[in-house]
Protein backbone atom coordinates (compact mmCIF):
# COMPACT_ATOMS: atom_id res chain seq x y z
CA UNK A 1 0.00 0.00 0.00
CA UNK A 2 1.48 3.28 -0.97
CA UNK A 3 -0.12 6.71 0.43
CA UNK A 4 -0.69 9.64 -1.64
CA UNK A 5 0.19 12.81 -0.01
CA UNK A 6 -0.25 16.99 -1.48
CA UNK A 7 2.38 18.87 0.34
CA UNK A 8 1.83 22.44 1.56
CA UNK A 9 5.03 24.61 2.00
CA UNK A 10 8.70 24.32 0.77
CA UNK A 11 10.90 26.00 3.04
CA UNK A 12 13.64 23.49 4.79
CA UNK A 13 11.24 21.34 6.53
CA UNK A 14 8.88 21.15 3.42
CA UNK A 15 12.17 19.77 1.05
CA UNK A 16 13.35 17.35 3.28
CA UNK A 17 10.14 15.92 3.69
CA UNK A 18 9.88 16.02 0.05
CA UNK A 19 13.19 14.11 0.17
CA UNK A 20 11.90 11.37 3.09
CA UNK A 21 8.68 10.67 1.59
CA UNK A 22 10.08 10.00 -2.11
CA UNK A 23 12.40 7.24 -0.27
CA UNK A 24 9.88 5.52 1.63
CA UNK A 25 8.38 2.77 -0.07
CA UNK A 26 4.74 3.45 1.66
CA UNK A 27 4.40 7.29 0.30
CA UNK A 28 4.46 8.92 -3.11
CA UNK A 29 3.95 12.94 -3.09
CA UNK A 30 1.53 13.80 -6.30
CA UNK A 31 1.27 17.24 -5.69
CA UNK A 32 2.90 20.23 -3.84
CA UNK A 33 2.15 23.99 -3.28
CA UNK A 34 4.07 26.80 -1.87
CA UNK A 35 2.95 31.00 -2.30
CA UNK A 36 7.06 31.32 -3.46
CA UNK A 37 6.17 30.07 -7.41
CA UNK A 38 9.77 29.93 -7.53
CA UNK A 39 10.31 26.99 -4.98
CA UNK A 40 7.31 25.16 -6.91
CA UNK A 41 8.87 25.36 -10.41
CA UNK A 42 12.65 24.12 -9.11
CA UNK A 43 10.73 20.80 -7.47
CA UNK A 44 7.92 20.20 -10.56
CA UNK A 45 11.65 20.42 -13.22
CA UNK A 46 12.77 17.70 -11.04
CA UNK A 47 9.76 15.74 -10.25
CA UNK A 48 7.89 16.00 -13.83
CA UNK A 49 4.99 13.72 -12.94
CA UNK A 50 3.65 15.88 -9.77
CA UNK A 51 0.02 17.77 -10.52
CA UNK A 52 0.26 21.30 -10.82
CA UNK A 53 -1.53 23.53 -8.42
CA UNK A 54 -2.71 27.02 -8.44
CA UNK A 55 -3.54 27.23 -4.55
CA UNK A 56 -3.39 25.29 -1.37
CA UNK A 57 -7.05 25.33 -1.81
CA UNK A 58 -6.28 23.62 -5.30
CA UNK A 59 -3.89 21.25 -3.53
CA UNK A 60 -6.56 20.40 -1.13
CA UNK A 61 -9.50 20.14 -2.82
CA UNK A 62 -8.61 19.01 -6.00
CA UNK A 63 -6.64 15.64 -5.45
CA UNK A 64 -7.23 12.49 -4.14
CA UNK A 65 -5.04 12.37 -1.49
CA UNK A 66 -4.47 10.17 1.44
CA UNK A 67 -2.53 12.65 3.72
CA UNK A 68 -1.90 16.21 3.58
CA UNK A 69 1.46 17.47 5.26
CA UNK A 70 1.74 20.85 6.24
CA UNK A 71 4.82 23.00 6.57
CA UNK A 72 3.87 26.54 6.26
CA UNK A 73 4.06 28.99 8.85
CA UNK A 74 2.43 27.93 11.95
CA UNK A 75 -0.34 30.95 11.75
CA UNK A 76 -1.72 28.95 8.77
CA UNK A 77 -2.23 25.51 10.20
CA UNK A 78 -6.06 26.56 11.06
CA UNK A 79 -6.73 27.37 8.08
CA UNK A 80 -5.42 23.86 6.17
CA UNK A 81 -6.98 21.92 9.04
CA UNK A 82 -9.94 22.90 8.74
CA UNK A 83 -10.12 22.27 5.29
CA UNK A 84 -8.86 18.89 5.73
CA UNK A 85 -11.25 18.49 8.07
CA UNK A 86 -14.00 19.06 5.41
CA UNK A 87 -12.61 16.61 2.84
CA UNK A 88 -11.72 14.07 5.77
CA UNK A 89 -8.41 13.82 4.54
CA UNK A 90 -5.66 12.76 7.40
CA UNK A 91 -2.89 15.44 8.15
CA UNK A 92 0.68 15.21 8.82
CA UNK A 93 1.42 18.85 10.47
CA UNK A 94 4.80 20.28 11.57
CA UNK A 95 5.19 21.75 15.12
CA UNK A 96 4.36 24.22 16.30
CA UNK A 97 0.74 23.57 16.08
CA UNK A 98 -0.27 27.17 16.11
CA UNK A 99 0.99 30.67 18.82
CA UNK A 100 -2.46 31.67 19.78
CA UNK A 101 -3.77 29.01 22.02
CA UNK A 102 -7.32 30.00 22.01
CA UNK A 103 -7.22 29.29 18.57
CA UNK A 104 -5.65 26.31 18.60
CA UNK A 105 -7.59 25.46 21.31
CA UNK A 106 -10.57 25.39 19.08
CA UNK A 107 -8.74 23.72 16.20
CA UNK A 108 -8.36 20.99 18.64
CA UNK A 109 -11.54 20.60 19.54
CA UNK A 110 -12.83 20.78 15.70
CA UNK A 111 -10.45 17.98 15.10
CA UNK A 112 -12.07 15.47 17.58
CA UNK A 113 -15.36 16.15 17.08
CA UNK A 114 -14.43 15.78 13.04
CA UNK A 115 -12.87 12.33 14.38
CA UNK A 116 -9.53 13.83 12.00
CA UNK A 117 -6.49 11.22 11.59
CA UNK A 118 -4.08 13.51 12.59
CA UNK A 119 -0.03 13.64 13.65
CA UNK A 120 1.84 15.98 14.49
CA UNK A 121 5.85 16.18 13.55
CA UNK A 122 7.45 16.25 16.85
CA UNK A 123 11.38 14.44 16.25
CA UNK A 124 9.91 11.96 18.85
CA UNK A 125 7.50 10.60 18.45
CA UNK A 126 9.28 7.01 17.14
CA UNK A 127 12.80 7.94 17.16
CA UNK A 128 15.43 4.78 18.09
CA UNK A 129 16.77 7.23 21.35
CA UNK A 130 13.52 8.55 23.14
CA UNK A 131 11.74 4.90 22.20
CA UNK A 132 14.83 3.08 24.27
CA UNK A 133 14.91 5.85 26.61
CA UNK A 134 11.18 5.11 27.34
CA UNK A 135 11.58 1.74 27.56
CA UNK A 136 14.18 2.35 30.43
CA UNK A 137 12.15 4.88 32.38
CA UNK A 138 9.32 2.48 32.04
CA UNK A 139 10.52 -0.69 32.52
CA UNK A 140 12.56 0.83 36.33
CA UNK A 141 15.82 0.87 34.65
CA UNK A 142 16.38 4.55 35.78
CA UNK A 143 14.78 3.81 39.35
CA UNK A 144 13.69 7.03 40.37
CA UNK A 145 14.04 10.39 37.84
CA UNK A 146 15.53 12.72 40.17
CA UNK A 147 15.42 15.53 37.33
CA UNK A 148 15.80 16.51 34.01
CA UNK A 149 18.21 19.11 32.02
CA UNK A 150 17.80 20.37 28.72
CA UNK A 151 21.08 22.21 27.24
CA UNK A 152 20.86 23.73 23.54
CA UNK A 153 23.40 26.00 22.18
CA UNK A 154 23.48 27.55 18.90
CA UNK A 155 25.66 29.53 16.89
CA UNK A 156 22.38 31.42 15.12
CA UNK A 157 18.97 31.38 14.46
CA UNK A 158 17.77 30.71 11.67
CA UNK A 159 20.29 27.61 11.16
CA UNK A 160 21.50 27.79 7.50
CA UNK A 161 18.88 25.31 6.15
CA UNK A 162 15.91 27.39 7.64
CA UNK A 163 17.40 30.84 6.32
CA UNK A 164 15.36 31.58 3.38
CA UNK A 165 11.87 31.04 5.69
CA UNK A 166 12.61 34.71 6.79
CA UNK A 167 9.43 34.23 9.50
CA UNK A 168 11.59 32.08 11.76
CA UNK A 169 13.30 34.80 12.46
CA UNK A 170 10.67 36.90 14.09
CA UNK A 171 9.25 36.04 17.62
CA UNK A 172 5.81 36.85 15.66
CA UNK A 173 5.51 33.05 14.86
CA UNK A 174 8.99 31.81 14.95
CA UNK A 175 12.36 31.20 17.67
CA UNK A 176 14.10 28.43 18.51
CA UNK A 177 11.44 28.26 21.30
CA UNK A 178 8.64 26.61 19.14
CA UNK A 179 11.22 25.19 16.93
CA UNK A 180 13.69 23.32 18.46
CA UNK A 181 12.97 23.48 22.33
CA UNK A 182 9.41 22.10 21.80
CA UNK A 183 10.54 19.29 20.45
CA UNK A 184 12.56 18.56 24.25
CA UNK A 185 9.10 19.35 25.96
CA UNK A 186 7.31 16.92 23.92
CA UNK A 187 9.35 13.88 24.99
CA UNK A 188 9.64 15.30 28.55
CA UNK A 189 5.93 15.05 28.75
CA UNK A 190 5.83 11.53 27.01
CA UNK A 191 7.53 10.66 30.26
CA UNK A 192 7.04 12.03 33.12
CA UNK A 193 3.26 13.33 32.62
CA UNK A 194 2.11 17.16 32.47
CA UNK A 195 4.28 19.87 33.12
CA UNK A 196 4.16 23.61 34.93
CA UNK A 197 6.10 26.67 34.65
CA UNK A 198 7.83 27.39 37.99
CA UNK A 199 10.01 30.11 36.65
CA UNK A 200 11.53 31.13 32.79
CA UNK A 201 13.67 33.88 31.99
CA UNK A 202 13.68 35.23 28.23
CA UNK A 203 15.61 37.54 26.38
CA UNK A 204 14.82 39.05 23.37
CA UNK A 205 16.70 42.06 20.65
CA UNK A 206 15.36 45.14 21.41
CA UNK A 207 14.08 45.96 18.06
CA UNK A 208 10.35 43.91 19.12
CA UNK A 209 10.52 42.40 15.98
CA UNK A 210 13.59 39.39 15.89
CA UNK A 211 12.95 36.61 18.05
CA UNK A 212 14.56 35.19 21.34
CA UNK A 213 18.28 34.81 22.00
CA UNK A 214 18.26 33.53 25.09
CA UNK A 215 15.92 31.25 27.57
CA UNK A 216 16.24 29.53 31.13
CA UNK A 217 13.81 28.15 32.91
CA UNK A 218 12.66 25.76 35.65
CA UNK A 219 10.03 23.74 34.96
CA UNK A 220 7.66 20.98 36.94
CA UNK A 221 6.77 17.67 34.68
CA UNK A 222 5.15 15.31 37.81
CA UNK A 223 7.19 15.87 40.47
CA UNK A 224 10.35 16.18 38.91
CA UNK A 225 12.26 19.11 38.51
CA UNK A 226 13.28 20.17 34.65
CA UNK A 227 15.29 22.83 33.97
CA UNK A 228 16.22 24.05 30.08
CA UNK A 229 19.05 26.58 29.20
CA UNK A 230 19.26 27.69 25.20
CA UNK A 231 20.95 30.18 24.32
CA UNK A 232 22.31 31.46 20.46
CA UNK A 233 24.69 33.79 18.73
CA UNK A 234 27.53 33.09 20.31
CA UNK A 235 30.98 30.48 18.69
CA UNK A 236 31.17 26.78 19.73
CA UNK A 237 29.17 22.70 19.53
CA UNK A 238 26.27 23.27 18.10
CA UNK A 239 23.38 21.14 19.19
CA UNK A 240 21.28 19.84 22.43
CA UNK A 241 22.18 17.49 25.35
CA UNK A 242 18.82 16.17 27.24
CA UNK A 243 19.61 14.48 30.19
CA UNK A 244 17.91 12.31 32.08
CA UNK A 245 18.95 11.81 35.86
CA UNK A 246 18.03 8.49 37.83
CA UNK A 247 18.38 7.20 41.12
CA UNK A 248 19.86 3.89 39.35
CA UNK A 249 20.93 5.14 35.89
CA UNK A 250 21.03 8.09 33.90
CA UNK A 251 21.13 9.08 30.26
CA UNK A 252 21.71 11.53 28.18
CA UNK A 253 20.30 12.02 24.75
CA UNK A 254 22.05 14.33 21.87
CA UNK A 255 20.75 16.07 19.19
CA UNK A 256 20.86 13.16 16.04
CA UNK A 257 20.10 10.72 17.81
CA UNK A 258 23.03 9.76 19.99
CA UNK A 259 22.21 8.39 23.20
CA UNK A 260 24.78 7.58 26.49
CA UNK A 261 24.44 5.96 29.92
CA UNK A 262 25.97 6.17 33.10
CA UNK A 263 25.38 4.47 36.47
CA UNK A 264 28.07 6.28 38.12
CA UNK A 265 30.64 6.08 35.74
CA UNK A 266 31.87 7.87 32.61
CA UNK A 267 28.78 8.49 29.79
CA UNK A 268 29.20 4.66 27.77
CA UNK A 269 28.08 5.01 24.24
CA UNK A 270 24.44 2.98 23.06
CA UNK A 271 23.11 2.38 19.56
CA UNK A 272 26.51 3.39 18.74
CA UNK A 273 26.45 0.22 15.69
CA UNK A 274 23.90 2.31 14.28
CA UNK A 275 25.26 4.46 11.28
CA UNK A 276 23.34 8.41 11.00
CA UNK A 277 20.89 7.53 13.33
CA UNK A 278 19.10 11.04 12.36
CA UNK A 279 18.05 9.41 9.12
CA UNK A 280 16.68 6.16 10.28
CA UNK A 281 14.72 8.39 12.61
CA UNK A 282 13.38 10.48 9.43
CA UNK A 283 12.43 7.14 8.42
CA UNK A 284 11.24 5.56 11.57
CA UNK A 285 9.24 9.03 11.75
CA UNK A 286 7.26 7.80 8.64
CA UNK A 287 6.91 4.04 9.59
CA UNK A 288 4.76 5.73 12.38
CA UNK A 289 2.85 7.82 10.13
CA UNK A 290 1.86 4.92 8.06
CA UNK A 291 0.81 2.72 11.44
CA UNK A 292 -1.46 5.41 11.84
CA UNK A 293 -3.03 5.96 8.38
CA UNK A 294 -3.71 1.87 8.62
CA UNK A 295 -5.45 1.91 11.19
CA UNK A 296 -2.78 0.50 13.66
CA UNK A 297 -2.03 1.70 17.09
CA UNK A 298 0.81 3.24 17.56
CA UNK A 299 1.84 6.30 20.15
CA UNK A 300 2.78 9.26 17.56
CA UNK A 301 2.02 12.17 18.71
CA UNK A 302 -1.48 14.43 17.46
CA UNK A 303 -2.80 18.03 17.88
CA UNK A 304 -3.53 17.28 21.35
CA UNK A 305 0.00 16.93 22.15
CA UNK A 306 0.68 19.58 20.05
CA UNK A 307 -1.63 22.05 22.08
CA UNK A 308 -0.20 20.58 25.26
CA UNK A 309 3.02 21.54 24.08
CA UNK A 310 2.16 25.08 22.66
CA UNK A 311 0.74 26.02 25.61
CA UNK A 312 4.14 25.37 27.79
CA UNK A 313 5.93 27.60 24.60
CA UNK A 314 4.33 30.63 24.95
CA UNK A 315 3.96 30.51 28.40
CA UNK A 316 7.61 30.23 28.39
CA UNK A 317 7.75 33.04 25.99
CA UNK A 318 5.46 35.49 28.04
CA UNK A 319 6.61 34.13 31.53
CA UNK A 320 6.17 37.57 34.16
CA UNK A 321 6.60 36.19 38.10
CA UNK A 322 3.76 37.03 40.31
Amino acid sequence: MVFKVGIIGLGGMGKKMFADMSSHQMFSVITVWDPDNQKVKTIEEENTNLCKVTSANDLIFNNKMDLLYIASPPQHHGEYFNSAIKINTPVFCEKPLGVDISESKRLVDQIKNANLSNIMNFNHGNSLSSSYIEKQVNSGQVGNVTGVNIFVHLNGWPREFQKTATWLAHREQGGFTREILSHWLYLTRRLLGEGSIINAHVIFPDDGILSETHLTASLDFGGVPVSIHVTSGSVGPVGTEYTVWGSRTSYRLRSGGGISVSDGGEWIKRLSDIENIDVVDRQRSLDGVASCLKGEYINMPDAEDGLAVQVLVENLLSFRLG
